[in-house]
């Protein structure tokens, strides 16, 4: 879609935003269970790896949260 395009009702921007968010708050699970079988197999630099990268995508989880509050706000 381009242009601002409505999609399910949302522009584009907001759905981007939402499935993208969506998509990180999904990893942090995923990439815990990651850490916990790294932990498991004596791994702990992986585990550590997984668990960084965990924390980097709850940065950008909530500064896209913060961006779709004020994309909402501006409608």
């Amino acid at each position: 879609m381009t242009n601002g395009e409505k999609h399910f009702g949302v522009s584009d921007v907001e759905y981007n935003i939402i499935t993208t968010l969506s998509n990180l708050l999904q990893a942090e699970d995923v990439l815990e269970l990651y850490a916990s079988d790294a932990e498991e197999a004596g791994d702990h630099e992986v585990a550590t790896l997984f668990r960084e990268i965990g924390k980097a995508n709850n940065g950008f989880a909530s500064r896209l949260r913060e961006r779709l509050r004020q994309v909402l706000n501006e409608e």
